[in-house]
């Protein structure tokens, strides 16, 4: 594993410490607020920091210049929201946190079909390693169709689909960027369509926020928004899209890791092996693509760019 690489996924994991942080507060949020109006605030609030960051920078975004990877990575973040929530009505949160976690799975999907990155061996290995974890850390609480309504679960394996759709989208917008800065105009203009396209539905929803409501949402805005997908951006310039999808399923460990830290909630065995599995699978794509090129190089599935 390079330098670059190592750095890249520290970046990758401080950012799924802070998406795992996100799901705590929203958490927390949903006592008096609906989903959509949470996700609403924070992307405004993301949108004005980013903005701000960039106008501070000197560097004047051209926020109606978008090509086809910011539209689909906007349209996947956008579908995301809407199907993750709606299907929240009708299944449990443990399915909809396992079923929305498909998404590497979709990615792989989407990169062999399209054949735009290289997939190796490996990559599809890590993928089922983590998924594995993910399904550990819920396996007792995880019951698709319960009650014979599989409604909910379809909306949420929705969600895991549309969640890969904005990956793939926004790493081949990153892959096209040589800066900071470019990361993070990119990130505006994939941020920004979602929150105009999300905001109508704040009239469906009575506001009853408070204000300890509204500093949580700030911070939610700030850190596990702006910073979190600045951050998870900047690993996703390095590392390949499947890592860049793993990276995201990290933040189930750090979900329950705050968790615990923070409201004293159980850490079981199951989680622990979960867990184990998810970093195993987040790390073993960087471990094995340092082995030299004669021995790596066999066992690809398909043909483009190597990241």
């Amino acid at each position: 594993m390079t330098k670059s690489y190592a750095i890249a996924l520290a970046f990758g994991f401080v950012a799924a410490f802070l998406m795992g942080a996100n799901s705590v507060m929203v958490r927390y949020l949903t006592t008096d607020l609906h989903g959509l109006q949470i996700a609403v605030f924070r992307l405004w609030i993301a949108c004005s920091v980013i903005f701000l960051m960039l106008t501070v920078s000197g560097r004047r975004p051209n926020l109606f210049q978008l090509d086809r990877f910011n539209l689909l990575a906007s349209a996947g973040f956008t579908l995301n929201y809407i199907t993750f929530h709606v299907g929240l009505e009708h299944t449990s949160a443990t399915n909809a946190m396992v079923l929305e976690n498909t998404a590497p799975f979709f990615v792989l999907l989407f990169l062999v079909v399209a054949g735009v990155e290289k997939i190796r061996w490996y990559d599809v290995l890590a993928t089922g390693i983590a998924l594995l974890g993910v399904y550990f850390t819920v396996r007792h609480d995880f019951d698709a169709g319960a009650s014979g309504n599989w409604v909910g679960d379809f909306w949420e394996l929705g969600a895991g689909f549309s969640w890969a759709i904005f990956i793939v989208g926004s790493a081949r917008s990153v892959k096209n960027t040589k800066t900071t800065m470019d990361r993070m105009e990119v990130l505006l203009k994939i941020l920004l369509p979602s929150a105009l396209v999300l905001t109508p539905s704040l009239l469906l929803y009575p506001l009853e926020a408070t204000v300890p409501d509204m500093m949580l949402l700030v911070l939610l805005g700030v850190l596990s928004t702006a910073v979190g997908y600045y951050l998870w951006y900047e690993a996703m310039a390095t590392v390949s899209t499947v890592t860049a999808a793993l990276l995201a399923v990290l933040s189930v460990v750090f979900t329950f890791v705050i968790a615990y830290v923070a409201l004293g909630e159980e850490m079981t065995s199951d989680i622990l092996i979960g867990g184990a599995l998810i970093v195993a699978g987040v790390i073993l794509p960087g471990l094995l693509s340092a082995r030299p090129k004669s021995s790596a190089g066999s066992g690809k599935l398909s043909g483009g760019d190597d990241s």
